[in-house]
This record gives structure tokens, C-alpha cells and sequence, in this order.
């Protein structure tokens, strides 16, 4: 007797595959908000006043050398101003960090702030490990 269904599978599900690549995503996106200092080996000035933020805010670093990332991304100005302009255009509250490293002359970090003030970003704040 033969089995009711003799048919070749011809087609393949994804759904779950998909899930897992999201849920992978997500914590690699998470994992990257948290870790983004030490990834790119910025060592952070250290200071005994300091507040948490509300909401999640755009993050930019600056490394030793002076390159800029952004959400932990290494972008250089020009592309780093469109995506703040681009972000500034989705909400006009939006917060930033500035996440330099402590050895990155203060004209730089300077010259950054100003640039993103100049995008019309009002809430600006420096990114500084407690000193305990």
C-alpha cells in the first residue's frame, strides 16, 4: 500500500528562519547601545555629576583619532550631518550624546556639538563614565 502523500516538499518555510534572524537583530541592536564605548575603544571621561535620559537619544563617538561614529556606525561629517538632519526631520526633540574619548582635543568635541546645534538639535548632552 502506498503513503497518501508520495509528493515531493517543493517549498521551503521561512517564517521561522526569519524570526530568529529579527530576534538576533534586536539583541545585537541592544548589545550595541550598551557596549558601544568599548567596542570602538573609547575610553570616557570620568565625572561625579550626571543624569540619565529619558528616552534613547542618537548617540555619536569619537574615537582617540577623531573619527566620528554614529549609533556605533563610522560615518564621516557630511554623511553624519544628513543622518542627524534626517532624524532632526523625524522628531525635532530629538536628544544626542556626544561619546568622545577623554585623550580627543576639546576642539573637536567642540567643533562636533556645534555642528549638530547647528541642525537644530536642542538637547545635547556628553556621554561621561561615574567617578566612583
Amino acid at each position: 500500500m502506498k503513503p497518501p502523500n508520495d509528493e515531493l516538499l517543493t517549498e521551503i518555510n521561512i517564517t521561522p528562519f526569519v524570526d530568529i534572524i529579527l530576534v538576533i537583530l534586536i539583541i545585537f541592536l541592544l548589545v550595541a547601545q550598551v557596549m558601544g564605548p568599548q567596542v570602538l575603544g573609547i575610553k570616557l571621561p570620568k565625572a561625579t555629576q550626571s543624569d540619565l535620559l529619558p528616552k534613547q537619544p542618537i548617540t555619536v563617538f569619537l574615537d582617540t583619532s577623531g573619527r566620528i561614529a554614529v549609533q556605533g556606525v563610522y560615518l564621516d561629517e557630511e554623511e553624519m550631518k544628513r543622518f542627524v538632519r534626517e532624524q532632526v526631520a523625524k522628531d525635532p526633540q530629538l536628544e544626542v550624546v556626544i561619546s568622545a574619548d577623554e585623550k580627543v582635543f576639546h576642539g573637536k568635541v567642540v567643533s562636533i556639538l556645534d555642528t549638530i546645534k547647528a541642525l537644530g538639535v536642542t538637547k545635547l548632552a556628553i556621554h561621561v563614565q561615574p567617578r566612583l
